[in-house]
């Protein structure tokens, strides 16, 4: 499960908006593990079998967490994102540099830049891409799907980060007003698993 601070996410969004706003690994953010609550139960009134409740916990430290939005990634990974800046562009190899990031080859990556940075030429913000010819300590990137590496033209300027795109959007809540985790506090969120059958449910 992962935690984003804005209320404008929602079901006609695609995985690189969720990701894109996902929380910076700070204050002790970093994305859970999801735990489904039981097998679900039998209503009686209702005569239906109601689905399993999927939690989360997380925890703040060295500061408070502020999120307004949670999600559910099925087959993501536990890396959020991983921060490198300008001096780590090779535009002459194409090659980016993140010591010991823990992408692997055909890993998803979309690329923020933070306040008043600009991302290197050729990488386009809200754009997935796919890590290739990587080593423990660099990579290069290609179209997501596969491709020619992706032309580096520039370094850019300030701080980026590299967000794991792995995996799909299979749940998200967003709350009223924004939640805040005080530090040293921990908080567990509850998504209920809804499924919609197209055939016997009108509306949007």
């Amino acid at each position: 499960m992962a935690l984003a601070n804005t209320a404008s996410l929602g079901r006609t969004n695609s995985l690189a908006d969720f990701i894109s706003n996902e929380l910076l690994p700070t204050n002790n953010y970093a994305r859970a593990v999801a735990n489904f609550s039981s097998d679900g139960t039998y209503d009686t009134t209702d005569q239906r079998h109601e689905l399993p409740t999927i939690s989360a916990s997380f925890s703040a430290s060295g500061g408070s967490l502020q999120f307004q939005t949670a999600f559910l990634i099925a087959d993501s990974s536990p890396i959020s994102s991983k921060s490198f800046t300008n001096s780590d562009v090779n535009p002459t190899s194409d090659r980016i540099t993140i010591t010991n990031h823990g992408f692997v080859n055909g890993d998803k990556l979309l690329f923020t830049a933070d306040s008043l940075a600009s991302l290197p030429g050729g990488i386009a913000a809200g754009t997935i891409y796919q890590v290739a010819s990587m080593t423990a300590n660099d990579f290069l990137v290609t179209p997501n799907g596969g491709g020619s590496t992706i032309n580096i033209t520039d370094t850019g300027s300030g701080t980026f980060r590299a967000r794991s795109a792995n995996g799909i959007i299979v749940a998200y809540a967003v709350e009223s007003s924004p939640i805040t985790v005080p530090d040293g506090q921990g908080y567990s969120y509850q998504i209920p698993l809804v499924v919609l059958n197209s055939g016997y449910v009108n509306g949007s």
